[in-house]
């Protein structure tokens, strides 16, 4: 026996204030949620009801529309059984989205194939975190599938326009990704659609439809002052000074922490006069760099000598979750109120 479940997800409010409804069927363990692309205040909306209150004509309209869904599931809950079919929450979902079998090439089985290639090119062609952005790319389009479709895949060819419109919608209400975030993953869908379409799977791509534009975002920095407080201030936790010797690299080389993660004695060479520099390919755009050592950037490595020896890496640097974590601490405890984060750092050139 199913069960239907509508709510609201409060956390998740649109520009006007209101709040996305959702539907969830489920059946013993298993179940699925989509979204019925209708909207409500939060005030007026009963959880112990699952519906709006019925004061308005709008909302008398939208329980009326709540109540046609409901029947809907129901409806094809009954069709089932009257044909002796096993009920599932994936076949009622399917059904109700109108989502045929599959007979053609299946979109997230491209992607598939487009990660496990390019997986085999990473250190040549591809940086890591571009297909560990990819691996996340087909996860949240799957998961948009199973929650709008009830599906874990659709064919190529059943692309459109409107699904492309929904999944940005998704991913910007649901997932409460901003422009720019929105903007990098579609294109990074595209760029697995465009594939289908050099294989004539398709005539056009249905991304290029939509009007996806980065917006400009003002870049956090610091002043001179701010960082001359963070590299003066007397720390008596190791963790929190190390952080701020490796931001303060980042600075002073203009490194991004990428980079300065996978630094070791290899990438120190000596140029005329026997001054040190560090040559290094930069992991996003694998051009080459050479970067003199300024001496503020050279006690930072003395200090971690030992470090070097012993693992052959010339800085202690941690996980990015644990550096932003740990620079936000030090911001507090340097009296920094910016947000401070790896990637601040990489804008920075200073002297210190």
């Amino acid at each position: 026996m199913l069960s239907i479940l509508f709510f609201i997800k409060r956390r998740k409010p649109l520009k006007d204030g209101s709040v996305p409804i959702f539907m969830r069927v489920s059946s013993h363990q298993e179940y699925v949620e989509c979204s019925l692309r209708r909207s409500t205040m939060p005030s007026q909306w009963v959880t112990a009801k699952g519906r709006v209150r019925n004061n308005t004509l709008v909302n008398k309209q939208l329980n009326e529309y709540l109540d046609q869904q409901e029947f809907r599931i129901y409806d094809i809950e009954r069709g089932l059984l009257a044909e002796g079919k096993q009920v599932s929450v994936q076949e009622v979902m399917r059904q109700y989205r109108g989502v045929e079998q599959p007979e053609g090439e299946m979109l997230c089985k491209l992607y598939e194939e487009h990660n496990s290639r390019m997986k085999e090119l990473i250190g040549k062609t591809t940086a890591a975190n571009t297909y560990k952005r990819h691996l996340t790319s087909l996860k949240l389009f799957r998961e948009f599938l199973t929650a709008t479709r009830g599906v874990s895949d659709i064919e190529v060819k059943a692309l459109d326009a409107q699904l492309m419109e929904e999944y940005q919608h998704y991913l910007m209400t649901v997932r409460s990704n901003n422009n720019n975030t929105t903007v990098k993953y579609l294109r990074n869908l595209s760029k697995v659609v465009n594939l289908a379409k050099t294989r004539g799977l398709i005539q056009t791509n249905p991304i290029d439809l939509l009007p996806l534009k980065m917006q400009t975002v003002e870049r956090e920095f610091l002043t001179q002052d701010e960082l001359k407080r963070l590299e003066e201030k007397q720390i008596g936790i190791s963790r929190l000074e190390q952080v701020r010797d490796i931001f303060l690299f980042c600075c002073l080389t203009g490194l991004a922490y990428i980079d300065v993660a996978s630094l070791n004695m290899e990438n120190i060479v000596e140029g005329k006069r026997g001054r040190q520099w560090l040559r290094k390919a930069r992991n996003k755009t694998n051009n080459m760099c050479n970067i003199p050592l300024l001496r503020p950037a050279l006690r930072i490595l003395e200090k971690y000598a030992e470090y070097r020896t012993a693992t052959g890496r010339l800085l202690p640097v941690p996980s990015n979750q644990k550096m932003n974590a740990y620079l936000k601490e030090l911001a507090t405890l340097c009296g920094v109120t910016k947000n401070l984060t790896t990637h601040c750092a990489k804008h920075h050139t200073i002297s210190i």
